[in-house]
């Protein structure tokens, strides 16, 4: 068992480029910087959000934290063990300590396997149980998720989107993993059943010490369950803080856009709250704007943030900013 406080995820200046396409008259192909220049650290029990508008780089990142997209650059440690250039048989023992969530539960469950076949899956390989312990360990697994050991039997088409799932956290956490990557696990899942899913993830979190990294746009579900909040945006990060810090005092005009954003339940706030409307659309990967990379949408740019890149930097409160005016 980890100890509190154990670091689970170390990455370091993480990049991801993938090569373009070729441009007319023969020029060079573009090179898409999805990922470019990133550290993350993340601790035993810590649920971590990442943000982030589409395109921004958030599941290209989950990918190679997992070992499914190598990165370009950079070191990515799980439990002290490196991801990036292991081998084959490395990567297998790597994969005990991270597991991912997938958006879509319909598309992350075979349609032919039961599903008690399908939570059994990673501890036969692995060869942790078999026979009467390998049931009893699906039956275990299923009730931790709220669902009965005799719907083992079933087939995915048979639950709804909630239950489904619900058998996909089981699988996750069928091997005790240090890490599972949440890549939009409550998005596809009717409004009703995602507070369930959240409050379950909690649950299993307090009982297991399981570390998340919760890849989201959605500040609504963020607030209810991390820890600390990442904002990405054309593949780095540009705030970072705690829950409350984040919530109370958001820095970045690309986070504060986000926030006003979000839709509040009451009609009387929603119509005296205060936007901050970015100008134009997301650039693309493959052509950056030079320094800093939010200037042709920011409303707060001056000359400096056209010629100069800013970095993270430390803020009283905790957080880091990557803004020249923040």
């Amino acid at each position: 068992m980890s100890e509190e406080g154990e670091t689970v995820l170390d990455a370091r200046d993480v990049a991801v480029h993938f090569g373009g396409r070729s441009t007319l008259f023969g020029r060079p192909p573009a090179t898409v910087r999805a990922v470019n220049g990133v550290d993350l650290v993340i601790r035993r029990s810590e649920t971590v959000a990442l943000v982030g508008e589409s395109g921004c780089g958030k599941s290209t990142l989950s990918n190679a934290i997992v070992g499914l997209q190598p990165p370009t650059r950079g070191s990515i440690a799980i439990k002290g063990r490196q991801v990036v250039g292991a081998g084959r048989r490395a990567l297998n023992e790597i994969r005990r300590d991270v597991q991912m969530i997938f958006q879509d539960p319909a598309l992350s469950l075979d349609p032919r396997a039961t599903i008690g076949a399908t939570v059994a899956e990673p501890l036969s390989v692995r060869a942790v149980a078999r026979g009467g312990e390998l049931k009893r360990r699906v039956a275990e697994l299923l009730t931790q998720v709220g669902l009965r050991p005799e719907h083992a039997t079933r087939y995915p088409h048979q639950f709804s989107g909630g239950q489904r799932q619900r058998v996909v956290i089981a699988r996750a956490l069928a091997l005790e993993p240090a890490l599972v990557v949440c890549d939009e696990p409550v998005s596809a899942l009717d409004v009703s059943v995602r507070a369930q899913i959240l409050n379950l993830l909690v649950t299993l979190q307090k009982r297991t010490g399981v570390a998340y990294l919760f890849v989201s746009h959605d500040l609504s579900v963020v607030r209810h369950i991390a820890d600390r909040v990442v904002v990405m945006y054309l593949g780095r990060i540009v705030e970072e803080a705690e829950r409350e810090v984040f919530f109370a005092a958001p820095k970045h005009p690309y986070t504060r856009a986000l926030m006003s954003a979000v839709p509040e339940a009451d009609p009387v706030v929603q119509r005296a709250k205060q936007r901050f409307v970015l100008k134009g659309e997301l650039p693309s990967p493959a052509n950056i704007p030079p320094g800093c990379p939010f200037h042709t949408r920011c409303p707060l740019a001056t000359e400096i943030c056209v010629s100069d890149r800013p970095e993270l930097t430390p803020r009283p409160d905790g957080a880091r900013v990557a803004c020249h005016h923040a």
